[in-house]
């Protein structure tokens, strides 16, 4: 019955238990027992993705994940407005508009370095709210040598919603900087649809939202962990993790490369096939056209496991609770970025945030800012979004910078001095 007795009621033990009925109404009051736990809400995707698996079985880590963030009728990030103190989390670009400037000034001193191109495409993988290209933009509105070589503004984006956001935001923008503004904005779908051409490429939090795939090595080889179905009455959630007893497609192709063969029976690890891919498409671009790229994300420079996690309402909740209704993201491997590009480029990095900002200035730039405003609220508000940036405690740390840019560049690129 699997009862555990509450020892503070031990000593009445004898005089309770003298009669079934007794023993009923002791066992109620005074003890824990194993109670079924009731299953939380079914949302309409997790309605889904068990018809999913009933109908063809278990499904891939990578394949939930696909379908939380984008499933066209019930995904995470087709619902709209998810950022912000009002969403489910905040990134940098809503905590303080110093972030985007220096970004927008990093990318400017690349079109610098190599030879002030007269054509320019700015691209941005998944844009969010559009905050980021909104303070690059205005940033590098400051410098019309560049901002007048700006003949595009991409934005890879394959949610309609946040599509719209993101216009409504950058309308309002070029509407007022009518007199400056040339370019057109382009959304695509997958930067697949991106035009040849040089290109400043910037990916801000897309990395970590895309799907992994993870492994466990037996003494039979790679075994890769699904999603079942979770009809158990001890867990509130319908899904659960299995491991696969047979090799899938992705247990196979994804571990061939023979520094899989150093680990050890019982580890785990997890890979992104989609990071991969896209990561080899910046690289192809800027390797054929020039231009750079700076991916600014959470993560490590090896290999990790068990990074998936659920944000909620800016909690952290079970990865398999309500799926569509909290934001799903894993640490970025920044080594397998770096191994994508199978040296076709330069790549440097990753540092951390910390450095690059301060490498760029952001001191620099928050006492700009305080000496604009008198208001003591407004310092706080301004040193209090500068600390939560640089603190390695908050995002200083976690989060990094990895920048690539052509192989006929020698030189470092601001931000990453620290890798002389």
């Amino acid at each position: 019955m699997g009862l555990f007795i509450n020892s503070r009621y031990g000593f009445i033990l004898k005089n309770l238990l003298k009669s079934n009925l007794k023993k009923e109404i002791y066992l109620k009051k005074y003890c824990y027992s194993t109670i079924q736990k009731q299953k939380e809400e079914l949302t309409p995707l997790a309605r889904q993705l068990k018809n999913l698996i009933s109908e063809k079985g278990s499904i891939s880590i990578a394949t939930y994940m696909k379908h939380v963030s984008t499933n066209p009728n019930s995904g995470y990030y087709m619902k709209g407005d998810v950022f912000g103190a009002k969403g489910d989390f905040i990134t940098s670009p809503e905590i303080s508009q110093m972030f985007g400037e220096l970004i927008g000034i990093w990318l400017i001193s690349q079109w610098e370095i190599q030879g002030k191109p007269q054509k320019t495409q700015l691209i941005e993988l998944g844009p969010g709210r559009g905050t980021l290209m909104e303070d690059m933009l205005r940033t590098m509105s400051n410098f019309p040598n560049f901002y007048n070589t700006l003949s595009g503004i991409h934005l890879i984006e394959i949610s309609p919603e946040l599509s719209k956001l993101q216009f409504k935001r950058l309308n309002e923008f070029c509407e007022n900087d009518a007199e400056n503004t040339s370019y057109k904005f382009y959304w695509h779908n997958t930067i697949n649809d991106i035009l040849d051409g040089w290109s400043l490429i910037v990916a801000h939090e897309f990395f970590d939202a895309l799907p992994i795939h993870r492994f466990k090595l037996t003494d039979k080889g790679w075994r890769e962990y699904m999603i079942d179905i979770d009809t158990s009455v001890d867990s509130p959630y319908h899904f659960r993790l299995i491991l696969s007893p047979d090799p899938t497609k992705e247990s196979i192709t994804l571990t061939s490369s023979p520094q899989y063969s150093k680990f050890n029976i019982g580890d785990c690890i997890e890979i992104s096939s989609d990071s991969w891919n896209i990561t080899q498409k910046i690289s192809n671009q800027i390797s054929k056209f020039g231009g750079a790229a700076l991916i600014i994300d959470y993560g490590q420079d090896y290999i990790q496991d068990n990074t998936l996690r659920a944000i909620r309402d800016h909690k952290f909740v079970h990865s398999l609770s309500l799926p569509g209704h909290a934001d799903l993201s894993v640490n970025v491997d920044f080594s397998y970025l770096k191994e994508s590009t199978q040296g076709k480029v330069n790549t440097f990095g990753p540092v951390k945030q910390s450095k690059f900002l301060h490498s760029m200035g952001i001191t620099t730039r928050l006492s700009m800012l305080l000496n604009q405003t008198t208001s003591v609220e407004q310092h706080k508000i301004l040193f209090n979004s500068y600390k939560r940036l640089v603190d390695p405690l908050t995002m200083g740390r976690i989060y990094k910078m990895l920048a690539i840019n052509p192989k006929n560049i020698d030189q470092i690129p601001y931000g990453f001095e620290s890798l002389k």
